[in-house]
């Protein structure tokens, strides 16, 4: 008997240390949350939301990593203030935009025409080229910026052949970059394919984009080709562009960054080229190619065919 009141009183008193423990601990989040809430003010963070869609091969990952380098810099000056850099696919892009828009959108050649009806028009250029402000423009009114730009060059391995390769995207159109050479391309290839074809010596002759120009002159560099690279100087559709979708201050504020001179001059870090009037490479092929890129035709994105 006394050991059954031993044992009831034991299971009581953990009872009582276990209810009282759950009611402190109870208690004290009530009383956490309550200074969370008090401390952060609500409606202080706001997101903005940042598509990265990509119509042409080469460069994706150095695009989307321009864009996350310039959303780190505008959340550490900007308090409460966040960025959520999404790269879309584009097999699900128009769905995507059917369910939702984002505040701002960096897109190149193919989708001008769907997404213009949602872009609000641009008050200011930020020095950028005028010939590349108005391939954004429509009725005289800019309503896209180019901030990434890159172009074309003709790679061979020696004497310039009819064995040549030029990858297709469907978006892009490389074969104005390489009409004035009276030759058609061997194979209906990705640029990517074309350009694996080349640095195999399975063709002689490659119209490249600007990220093949960087594969090959590394190659070049490490002794494994001798390819010789001769930037395009007349046409390139590798244009990549922002549109604001929402004109708030802080979109306005993201695209001024974006086109900013220290900006566009850390293009140099992923071999890409500035949409600015100031060259940002003093030698070598990437020179030669910017040089040729500023003599280029660029088309209009709003009305590329």
């Amino acid at each position: 008997m006394k050991f059954l009141k031993k044992w009831w009183f034991t299971i009581l008193s953990a009872a009582l240390i276990l209810a009282l423990t759950v009611y402190v601990l109870c208690v004290a989040i009530k009383k956490a949350n309550d200074y969370e809430i008090y401390s952060k003010p609500k409606g202080e963070t706001k997101i903005y939301t940042v598509w990265e869609v990509d119509t042409f091969e080469g460069g994706s990952v150095a695009r989307i990593n321009y864009l996350k380098q310039l959303v780190r810099e505008l959340e550490k000056k900007n308090a409460g203030v966040l960025f959520m850099v999404r790269q879309i696919d584009l097999d699900n892009f128009a769905a995507e935009l059917n369910a939702q828009q984002p505040d701002i959108i960096s897109f190149g050649y193919g989708l001008g025409e769907q997404i213009f009806s949602y872009l609000t028009p641009l008050e200011l250029t930020y020095d950028v080229r005028d010939e590349l402000v108005a391939s954004g423009s429509f009725n005289g009114k800019v309503y896209a910026l180019p901030y990434i730009v890159s172009g074309y060059a003709m790679i061979t391995h020696g004497a310039l052949t009819d064995n040549l390769h030029c990858g297709q995207t469907g978006y892009t159109y490389p074969e104005n970059a390489y009409a004035p050479y009276k030759l058609t391309p061997s194979a209906n290839e990705t640029q990517y394919e074309a350009y694996k074809s080349f640095v195999n010596n399975k063709n002689a002759c490659l119209v490249g984009t600007g990220r093949d120009v960087v594969r090959v002159d590394n190659l070049n560099n490490l002794g494994r080709t001798s390819a010789i690279i001769s930037p395009i100087d007349y046409y390139s559709d590798l244009v990549q562009y922002l549109g604001l979708i929402n004109a708030d201050e802080m979109c306005r504020e993201f695209l001024k960054t974006a086109l900013s001179d220290t900006a566009q001059n850390t293009l140099t870090d992923y071999k890409l080229y500035s949409a600015k009037y100031g060259k940002i490479y003093t030698s070598g092929i990437y020179s030669d190619m910017e040089e040729a890129i500023l003599n280029c035709e660029i088309p209009n994105v709003f009305k590329h065919n």
